[in-house]
């Protein structure tokens, strides 16, 4: 059964003729009558009563346009979706974000792509770099935010913002502006967990260093922004954050931003997405956008 078979077999039960059927759908009269004549051997049953004046169905064919009306309607939908599906930017966008991205450039870009794109939902999950690598892998997010490039051959990065890490601390404490590396083990930290890429970073900048990140004084681990900020507010310790992150954090509580002298806190922001995996047009979109945004 073929879709030519089952459009001579409609156009033949509407005219209720061969040759207004082959006429309407361009087709000789014998081709339409072979199609009609192999479909009904291939169902083995009679489909027309044939007399001289008009075709009329018989009740098998009664029983059968239904079906085949809606595969005939069923492909010209399917037809119609595709051809559409590239420029069809609606429906859900599943991103994985690391903190640092999640609370400072993610916002920003969905609202820009909502304001273009209103009949997008957004599915946003916070978590570590290994977590959002295994979304990623496992195809449960498009678009992962990471604060570290990820060395995978089955994921692509794009670099779009460069981001530094500063010490915050409560004002009280008295912490200088600069910092010696060595000062950082007189004080107690706040610190992310082991899968954070900040504390990625910051123990690679403490290594790079020649300090033994061991010699950290850590007061609290937490596996949230929330918790950490609280604590800082606290003057349980100090932490490292995203500059981008604390500005509020030093205009509107007592809060103190430092920097510290020879050690390389700098590191990028990185959009990540699977290499074996074509973008849906949101995604895609996305993508886009970020691009003209960031000059990729």
């Amino acid at each position: 059964m073929d879709f030519k078979q089952l459009e001579a077999f409609v156009t033949v039960a509407k005219l209720r003729s061969f040759s207004k059927a082959a006429n309407a759908i361009y087709l000789s009269q014998p081709t339409i009558s072979s199609n009609i004549s192999s479909l009904e051997k291939e169902l083995k049953i009679q489909l027309f009563d044939r007399t001289s004046k008009e075709v009329n169905l018989t009740p098998a064919g009664e029983s059968f346009i239904e079906y085949a009306t809606d595969i005939i309607n069923t492909r010209n939908n399917a037809i119609t979706n595709m051809s559409n599906f590239n420029n069809n930017i609606s429906g859900k966008l599943n991103i994985s974000a690391s903190t640092t991205p999640c609370n400072s450039i993610l916002p920003g870009l969905i609202k820009r792509f909502n304001d273009t794109y209103s009949n997008v939902k957004f599915n946003i999950k916070e978590q570590g770099s290994v977590a959002i690598i295994k979304d990623i892998l496992d195809l449960n997010c498009e678009i992962g935010i990471v604060g570290t490039m990820i060395h995978n051959n089955r994921i692509n990065n794009y670099k779009i913002v460069d981001d530094e890490l500063v010490i915050v601390s409560k004002r009280e404490m008295n912490l200088p502006e600069v910092l010696n590396v060595e000062d950082l083990l007189n004080y107690k930290f706040i610190i992310r967990e082991k899968e954070s890429a900040t504390r990625k970073t910051l123990e690679s900048a403490l290594a790079e260093a020649g300090v033994d990140n061991g010699k950290l004084k850590t007061v609290c681990e937490v596996n949230s922004l929330d918790a950490q900020m609280r604590l800082l507010k606290m003057g349980l310790g100090v932490s490292i954050l995203s500059k981008c992150l604390c500005e509020d954090l030093v205009e509107k509580e007592d809060m103190r931003i430092s920097k510290v002298d020879g050690l390389s806190l700098k590191r990028s922001i990185y959009l990540a997405m699977s290499s074996r995996r074509t973008l849906t047009p949101i995604a895609n979109a996305f993508l886009n956008m970020c691009k003209e945004i960031y000059n990729l």
